[in-house]
């Protein structure tokens, strides 16, 4: 696909799905597999209209010189209604995972009327302990690529993805290849792409009660999919933020990490259809259960 010039960059985006499909789908982070969440939200059983979008800093969309004074995740927030702008969508829905999900909290608070839903994927704003305008996560995995620490780098991403039982032999063979392939990605990826920490959500916001009250303004029809085993975004924080999120709907994975978006695509988009057709009016109804009215005496 080509780059979608805006204001004043060209943001790199991918588009899945037909024009007229019922709903559309925009997603930004600095980058996507190709295949899974959320681009198989084009497919059946959704069908949706799918824009991945890659944030400017990454990739082939523009990169900036300097860090963005408002921070990334605001920047990369507006370069999402601008880029709907430039394609004439007026109002979406908006999904995103991890930092990408950071995003989406932004145009929540920033520009609601734009957003039809929100669905963060293991996004939910992280717990506060200190240091706020910097994600732990990857500061480390920053600092480990710099070091040349492959083993360091590859540690740190096994701690996103959460723990397994001895017993799940097969998913482990297949989080050792996500892995891998994780690794490589960072070891390779060019120094300017690789010096981006987006921070936190909201990192005005210093305590877990601050957090709270930032987000009980959010009045969007808000989905939040967490993992219990997630490594950098506590079971803790999605639940703080689905208590403070007014009418918000979460699912919470017990054996499932940071990874989710590329281990269980399948479950997610189920569960996206479902929110949607809630938001629609159209999910189906559970079948009425059939009762014996005979009437019994009793003596």
């Amino acid at each position: 696909m080509p780059r979608q010039p805006i204001a004043d960059a060209e943001l790199w985006y991918d588009e899945y799905g037909d024009d007229d499909a019922p709903e559309v789908i925009i997603s930004s982070a600095m980058g996507f597999a190709g295949e899974g969440y959320p681009e198989r939200l084009a497919d059946g059983p959704a069908n949706y209209k799918v824009y991945t979008v890659q944030a400017r800093g990454f990739g082939r969309s523009t990169r900036p010189q300097e860090p963005p004074r408002q921070g990334w995740l605001g920047q990369w927030a507006d370069d999402v209604i601008a880029f709907a702008d430039a394609r004439g969508i007026d109002r979406f829905i908006y999904t995103g995972a991890s930092h990408g999900a950071g995003i989406g909290w932004y145009i929540a608070m920033r520009r609601p009327e734009r957003l039809k839903a929100f669905v963060s994927v293991v996004g939910a704003p992280h717990d506060r302990y200190g240091v706020t305008d910097s994600s732990e996560g990857r500061r480390k995995v920053i600092e480990a690529r710099l070091n040349g620490d492959t083993g360091a780098v590859r540690s740190q991403l096994e701690t996103l993805g959460g723990w397994l039982h001895d017993d799940e032999t097969k998913r482990r063979a297949q989080r050792d290849a996500l892995l891998d392939g994780a690794v490589a990605a960072t070891m390779t990826r060019d120094d300017d792409e690789s010096q981006i920490n987006q921070g936190m959500p909201f990192p005005e916001a210093t305590t877990n009660d601050e957090v709270a009250d930032v987000l009980r303004d959010v009045r969007v029809p808000t989905l939040m999919l967490a993992g219990m085993r997630d490594g950098i975004v506590s079971p803790q924080a999605s639940l703080r933020a689905a208590m403070s999120v007014r009418d918000a709907k979460a699912v919470f994975f017990e054996s499932e990490g940071h990874f989710m978006t590329q281990e269980i695509p399948e479950r997610l988009i189920r569960e996206v259809t479902l929110f949607i057709n809630e938001i629609n009016g159209t999910a189906e109804p559970l079948p009425r259960p059939s009762r014996d009215r005979t009437k019994v005496d009793t003596i």
